[in-house]
């Protein structure tokens, strides 16, 4: 089994990420989150790789740790989901937001991933809130929050351009906290940004 890869990124596509090693390009299935942060083409990546053998494939998934691999062999082992559905539900939320939600049974931050219902993300949080309260996963560090001002201010912006109240509230769970003195427009555009990927 490939539990490793260190080795040039060659390209990353459709959520396939090719890697040069020694010569021979391996192909790995990566997040939308780990495909926006390996790099340009050329780069070095190191890849912690869950490898899935089945009857007709051998299939290779990336992660940047093993805490995030854990994360996804957790979620494949759900009833009803799969290693490609897992990978979906990891790359739309930041792995941290879609922990905490599991963890606060937020079924309707979960609901807005693509290809998740209600029923599925009812099940996620049945079957792995228990589990995802030892991971060592929690928000990053910042220096600052949000002022409430500015998320009223966010949140009226993000309405006005016609989003639903339960986007723009998934939208706004999903930004890190800033500096008390971030300004609006980088913020609807962070938002914006995370909307337009779902």
């Amino acid at each position: 089994m490939i539990g490793r890869l260190k080795g040039k990124l060659v390209s990353c596509e459709s959520g396939i990420a090719v890697v040069d090693v020694g010569g021979v390009g391996f192909e790995v299935n990566v997040d939308a989150q780990t495909a926006l942060d390996l790099g340009m083409p050329g780069d070095n990546v190191v890849l912690v790789i869950r490898t899935v053998v089945r009857e007709d494939a051998i299939t290779l998934f990336g992660f940047f740790d093993d805490t995030t691999r854990l994360v996804f062999d957790l979620l494949r082992n759900v009833t009803g989901i799969g290693p490609k559905m897992a990978l979906a539900i990891m790359g739309g939320l930041p792995v941290h937001v879609m922990v905490q939600a599991v963890r606060e049974k937020d079924i309707r931050l979960l609901a807005t991933i693509s290809g998740v219902g209600k029923k599925t993300a009812e099940r996620l949080v049945m079957e792995l809130g228990e589990r995802f309260m030892s991971l060592p996963i929690t928000a990053p560090a910042v220096s600052g929050q949000v002022a409430p001002t500015l998320v009223s201010d966010l949140r009226s912006a993000l309405a006005n351009l016609g989003y639903n109240p339960r986007d723009v509230d998934a939208a706004i769970r999903t930004l890190d906290p800033v500096e008390p003195d971030a300004d609006l427009e980088s913020m609807v555009m962070a938002a914006l940004g995370w909307l337009s990927s779902r």
